[in-house]
C-alpha cells in the first residue's frame, strides 16, 4: 500500500541526518518527526521536508562487448545481467497513490525477471542498490 505520512518523515529524517556527514550535502541538519509532519504541505502527501530542495546529479556506465573487457584487460568487469525501465503519469496529481512510484516498481521487476532473479525474494539476492530518494515516500516504493 501507499506508505504513510509518519513512514515517511522517518525517511527523511534518517536522510537529512545522514547529510550532517556529507560537508557538502544540500540539506544537512537534525530534524524530528513533527518537523517534518508539520512542515509546510508541497502536494499532499509530501510535505516541505520530504522533498529535496533540488537535485541535480549524473552518473556514467562504459559499455563494453566481452570482447573489447578482455582486449582492454579489464580485471572486474560489471555485468548488467537485466534492465528496466516504465512511467505511469507524469502528473503527480493523476496517480492513483500519490505517495507511492509504481513506474518503479514496474521497472524494477522488468529488470530483475530478465536477470533471472526472483521479486518476491530480492533482498537475498542482491549485494548493493542505489535508491533514488529525493523525495522520502519514493524510497519505500
Amino acid at each position: 500500500g501507499t506508505p504513510t505520512e509518519e513512514q515517511m518523515a522517518y525517511v527523511s529524517m534518517k536522510n537529512h541526518g545522514n547529510a550532517m556527514l556529507n560537508p557538502i550535502a544540500q540539506s544537512p541538519m537534525k530534524i524530528s518527526l513533527d518537523d517534518v509532519l508539520f512542515s509546510r504541505i508541497i502536494c499532499h502527501p509530501f510535505k516541505m521536508l520530504d522533498c529535496c530542495l533540488y537535485s541535480e546529479a549524473s552518473a556514467a556506465l562504459i559499455l563494453a562487448s566481452e570482447d573489447k573487457v578482455k582486449e582492454l584487460g579489464v580485471e572486474k568487469p560489471i555485468w548488467i545481467t537485466g534492465v528496466g525501465a516504465a512511467n505511469t503519469d507524469c502528473f503527480i496529481g493523476n496517480r492513483e497513490e500519490i505517495g507511492r512510484l509504481y513506474s518503479n516498481i514496474y521497472a524494477a521487476k522488468a529488470a530483475y525477471k530478465m536477470a533471472g532473479l526472483d521479486y518476491n525474494n530480492i533482498k537475498s539476492q542482491i549485494d548493493l542498490a542505489e535508491l533514488h530518494d529525493a523525495f522520502s515516500g519514493h524510497y519505500l516504493s
